[in-house]
């Protein structure tokens, strides 16, 4: 899967299309002409033939913890007194600058040393991949290295992707969810046809807002996973909710409507729109207009 934060807080949610106990691998795919440029910049080369590359202690706080470990305070114990630097600079009667530096105490808690992550990177693939020189395995008990590889990737270069080893090929490949089927295909022609988003001109500015708010809104309910249908951004998006057994299906085309299905989504997915409607196989139907945010909102919080 790919994912594009600043950071991660719930692992799981990002693991969703690895098996338990599955190895992989996380780092990015990375083009051929920014590769020497990407190295010198954020990593240091720590062995001889350059094959291995540890980022840089400045990169960022993960990459500090990554590399030089960290201090963090035992609030379990008492505080002691510790010392800081403190410049000074005073001025006399006669005009005279007398300046130094002292010892100031003050009380603190103890400091815990932990250590370094000490992951590094490595380019494989012909160079096609950089990736963290182990394998994770997902299980809970390494979660929390898991979340710290996948923060120090998305640090690095804002976007991070689990990748497994293809046994046949023994090379790597992306791990990605995707749905053998067009969601919500479109059936007849009162629906309208519709390419890219990103490229089209059919679409105003202003409807662009619109559909980014609406992905938003969504999101700020925590999906589970979301999904991209066969159609590519010409169809729909689909945000699933597991624990709550629904799935919401919403159309990067304003003035469409928004679908919340059971369970039985992805057989209902494979039916035109128009089916779906004569037939009412949907729980909810939402019309995108100034109303949506509310009824979307109330569906989701009341289920």
């Amino acid at each position: 899967m790919e994912i594009l934060k600043k950071r991660i807080n719930n692992v799981e949610k990002y693991l969703s299309d690895i098996s338990d106990n599955q190895n992989f691998f996380i780092g990015i795919k990375i083009e051929p002409n920014k590769i020497q440029k990407i190295l010198s910049e954020k990593f240091n080369k720590t062995d001889e033939n350059g094959l291995m590359f540890i980022p840089k202690p400045y990169n960022g706080i993960m990459a500090q913890r990554n590399t030089v470990g960290e201090f963090l305070s035992d609030k379990s114990k008492p505080k002691e007194t510790a010392y800081r630097a403190q410049s000074w600079s005073l001025k006399d009667w006669g005009g005279n600058i007398h300046s130094g530096t002292s010892e100031v105490p003050y009380k603190r808690y103890p400091k815990i040393f932990i250590d370094p992550f000490g992951l590094n990177f490595i380019l494989l693939n012909d160079k096609q991949y950089l990736v963290i020189n182990k394998q994770f395995n997902k299980k809970k008990s390494e979660y929390d290295k898991i979340k710290s590889a996948i923060n120090l990737t998305l640090e690095l270069f804002n976007k991070a992707e689990t990748f497994i080893l293809d046994v046949d090929t023994d090379m790597l490949k992306p791990v990605r969810k995707s749905v053998p089927w067009e969601i919500l295909p479109q059936g007849v022609r009162i629906w309208n046809a519709f390419k890219d988003v990103a490229n089209s001109n059919q679409v105003s500015k202003s409807a662009k807002i619109l559909i980014e708010e609406r992905f938003k809104y969504l999101e700020e309910f925590k999906p589970d996973v979301e999904y991209q249908g066969t159609a590519g951004y010409s169809g729909y998006i689909a945000f699933a909710f597991s624990s709550k057994n629904i799935y919401v299906l919403d159309s990067i085309l304003y003035g469409n409507a928004t679908y919340i299905f059971g369970g039985n989504w992805e057989e209902i997915s494979q039916l035109t729109k128009k089916q779906i409607i004569d037939d009412n196989l949907y729980k909810y139907r939402i019309i995108h207009d100034k109303n949506w945010k509310i009824e979307i909102g109330n569906i989701l919080n009341s289920i």
